[in-house]
């Protein structure tokens, strides 16, 4: 293969995605080049104006060693912290310092040793020195307290054993060891021990030792070498016993032990069984199970008692994980808690336990309490995104775009008594540009009316009807259908009818599968303007898109999380998709037919599979988070007849959620040139594409609360990267299409914008305001694209022609609700 050559990039140019970057770091590490001020401090009396922590540690990763950091910090005691407070990022002061008194450190000291024993590091020095800053007259006394620790060797484990004297707790434990939080040399921690010990109890619960707690197990360590103790005539034997010794003092090992804890009640080592099952669907609070007032169901494995007969007695058997006779399982107690309530029918679920005396037989009673059957929400939806490439009949130019939309739905809780929820909701949306009249003389760009009904069935209907649901985490059906009208003012009108049929379903936490089995998506353009078809001939990639299309098929995604059990505070989640139109559905065209001679099928369907995937990996701190996103997905046209996806299927990149340099549809397509600022021709500037790749990395940070804590106002720094491209060849004459995606022309159709984002958390939602400057663009040759904006006040807030039209080329403003990803 031709290898890839990449062009020389200016250093200058990296300057500002640089600096962002080196001042996101500084910012994470709170080393603030000065205080800006000390207030109500003591007077005359020597007080504490910063803590450093020297920490000096072995075989701990940069991370790691930023945890113990942090966890060392939070063991100073209140006495001896120092708070800052940061005003709008930039100003940061000192309120009330504590007094230096040397037992509050001291205290501060025995707190970090103890907590590095948790740990695993058992032997570690915490010594303390501290330096006087004199200011002001002598009225400022400052101390600076330093805190030299060495952690010392972390003790490992070396063998891990269960000992409980009791055959099938014992095999319990052995079966499921591979699953242990204390691997052979992996660090001890209390934290560690107590994660097996929950684990252990959760396993024996989960196989009916109904009362066996956390308290029955005791812990044991054994950190002797075998090697000093052991003798042998044979002298080299001698030498590698020493050796070893000498190895294990270097690396500390600890022997843990499970063991039973002695206990008067026996009845901690039996197994309990599920006697007799209640379901009370319409509790009211006082109600009791065996009260002979309600109305009375029995069923094969469990009994209705009720006022009003609400729900079918489907609803309650399939939702239900415990069965009359079972052995006790806790997870299956909590499923079927968890059931009941993701139905949305019920209030949080209430499951009583009650022990049969004298046996070991268990009673359960489920109480749940209906909500309101009918729910109606009203919202407001708002997106802006500020110079976008805005077309009509009689000019191209810049524009801001506005859209506002709003939303009323109504649901049905327990459609047919058999908690299947029904929403009818209706949308009304429009478009405005705030810059600039369309050839009406208004400055609304398009209008939009839809109409959608969902069901959503509480279980996994026709195929699966009759397959065993009990033990899945999620199983859902749903029929979703779609009808909508859209007016793009210049351009077109639009029919739009969708409807699909699928089901969600999962039977591991932090995962959830999709399928769709029937998918219809029929959408018709019509009453299209002179100037779009003028466009369309112009523009051939945009004429194979923006036709009346039928997309019929099957779908798959997958959504999935990975926590991280050792540290919670980095999260991985993948997403993927993989959809097919036609593959199937083709058999409806006529054979030997063109889309001109043939049935509705061979006009409209379109033959294409399409597949993509997102991944994004968040570390988190105290008050920020670094966050990296990758995507790629890819639509290939199987048809001969099509040479792109359809409009409403293909990529697009730019917006509040993707590269945020340019408006939404703004990038691409490849290297393709943007639109000719004020052109006195009409120009549809949408693009979309058959293949996107985009990676993006963003810092984001607390700044300071607002308005009595209400609002948190927070700020980021971003970098993204990537670009749309088309699959085949568009261009009729077979010439070279820069829209075509070419591994020899990717790092140079790359764009690549760098900005500042500025969030208001509402705790409810966040409100989010970024703005994007583009240091590389696609559709430029000239050092590879790479450019440094002349980022000024005039560019950015000028009314002059050429500073609009700086901002058309250089500039993206976007507002947008929660974080982009």
């Amino acid at each position: 293969m031709k290898g890839i050559l990449l062009p020389k990039i200016p250093y200058y140019y990296l300057l500002p995605i640089i600096a962002m970057m080196i001042l996101s770091g500084c910012s994470t590490a709170k080393k603030y080049s000065g205080i800006t001020g000390v207030r109500n401090y003591p007077h005359n009396k020597p007080f504490i104006f910063k803590n450093n922590i020297d920490l000096k540690t072995e075989g701990a990763s940069k991370d790691e060693k930023i945890q113990i950091r942090s966890r060392l910090n939070n063991q100073i005691t209140d006495s001896a912290r120092v708070k800052i407070k940061d005003v709008v990022f930039i100003f940061h002061t000192i309120n009330r310092p504590p007094a230096f008194d040397s037992a509050n450190i001291l205290k501060s000291v025995k707190n970090m040793e103890g907590s590095l024993k948790n740990l695993g590091y058992y032997n570690p020095l915490v010594n303390y020195r501290f330096d006087t800053v004199v200011r002001k007259n002598g009225e400022q006394e400052r101390i600076i307290t330093y805190y030299d620790v060495v952690t010392g060797k972390r003790t490992l484990v070396d063998t891990l054993a269960y000992i409980f004297d009791h055959p099938e707790l014992e095999k319990l434990a052995l079966d499921s060891k591979t699953e242990t939080f204390l691997p052979k040399n992996s660090p001890i921690s209390k934290s560690a021990i107590n994660a097996e010990n929950t684990r252990l109890v959760n396993i024996f619960r989960n196989h009916g030792y109904f009362k066996f707690t956390a308290d029955d197990i005791r812990v044991t360590g054994d950190t002797s070498i075998e090697a000093l103790t052991t003798i042998s005539e044979d002298p080299f034997e001698q030498l590698r016993l020493l050796a070893e010794a000498s190895e294990k003092r270097n690396k500390p090992t600890i022997r843990i032990g499970f063991q039973l804890n002695k206990s008067s009640d026996s009845s901690k080592l039996q197994k309990f069984y599920i006697n007799n099952i209640y379901i009370l669907p319409d509790y009211r609070p006082g109600d009791f199970y065996l009260d002979s007032g309600l109305n009375t169901n029995v069923y094969k494995n469990f009994t209705v008692k009720y006022h009003e007969n609400l729900f079918r007695p489907g609803l309650l058997r399939n939702k239900l994980s415990i069965k009359k006779g079972d052995a006790f399982n806790q997870n299956n107690y909590s499923k079927t808690m968890n059931n009941f309530y993701k139905i949305g029918v019920w209030e949080s679920p209430n499951i009583d336990i009650i022990e049969q005396k004298d046996t070991n037989l268990l009673d359960i009673v489920i109480k749940l309490a209906p909500l309101k059957r009918y729910g109606f929400e009203g919202n407001i939806e708002m997106s802006y995104s500020a110079n976008n490439n805005i077309s009509n009949l009689t000019t191209t130019s810049s524009g801001n775009l506005l859209g506002l939309s709003t939303n009323f739905s109504l649901t049905d809780r327990n459609f047919i008594r058999s908690g299947i929820r029904l929403t009818n909701s209706i949308k009304l949306g429009l478009e405005f540009n705030t810059s600039k009249r369309n050839s009406r003389g208004n400055f609304i760009n398009s209008n939009e009316i839809t109409y959608s009904n969902t069901l959503l069935f509480p279980k996994l209907t026709f195929p699966f009807t009759y397959y065993n649901q009990r033990n899945w985490l999620t199983n859902q059906s749903f029929i979703n259908t779609n009808v909508s009208l859209v007016n793009r003012i210049d351009f077109f009108n639009q029919q739009i009818f969708n409807t699909s049929y699928g089901f969600n379903f999962s039977k591991k936490e932090n995962r959830l599968w999709s399928l769709k089995i029937f998918n219809f998506d029929y959408r018709r353009i019509y009453n299209r303007s002179a100037a779009f078809d003028e466009t369309l001939r112009e523009n051939p990639f945009l004429r194979y898109s923006f036709n009346t299309a039928l997309v019929m098929g099957m779908g798959l995604s997958l959504n999935q999380a990975f926590p991280n059990r050792r540290n919670p505070n980095i999260i991985h989640t993948f997403k993927a998709n993989i959809e097919e139109s036609g593959l199937l559905w083709g058999v409806l065209k006529q054979g030997s037919r063109s889309a001109q001679t043939g049935n509705f099928f061979n006009k409209y369907l379109k033959e294409f599979i399409k597949m993509d995937a997102e991944y994004t990996y968040t570390i988190k701190h105290s008050k920020s988070a670094i966050v990296f996103r990758t995507f790629a997905g890819v639509g290939i046209p199987i048809s001969k007849s099509d040479t792109t996806l359809p409009f409403f299927k293909q990529y697009f990149g730019g917006g509040p959620n993707s590269m945020r340099g340019w408006p939404v549809r703004g990038i691409g397509i490849g290297g393709q040139k943007l639109a000719p600022y004020q052109n006195s021709g009409a120009r549809f500037n949408d693009r979309t594409g058959d293949i996107q790749l985009e990676g993006n990395a963003e810092y984001r940070f607390d700044v300071a609360p607002m308005f009595s804590n209400a609002i948190l106002f927070k700020m980021a720094f971003f970098v993204d990267a990537g670009n749309i491209w088309n699959f085949k060849n568009t261009r009729p004459d077979g010439l070279t299409d820069t829209t075509q995606f070419k591994f020899d022309a990717l790092y140079k159709q790359l764009g690549v914008s760098s900005g500042v984002g500025f969030r208001f958390d509402f705790n409810y939602f966040l409100l989010r305001f970024d703005v994007g400057f583009r240091f590389k663009r696609p559709d430029i040759y000239e050092n590879g694209g790479w450019q440094l904006p002349a980022i000024n006040f005039r560019n950015l807030f000028g009314s002059a022609t050429n500073n609009r039209k700086w901002r058309y080329e250089n500039f993206n403003a976007t507002i947008g609700i929660d974080y982009p990803f």
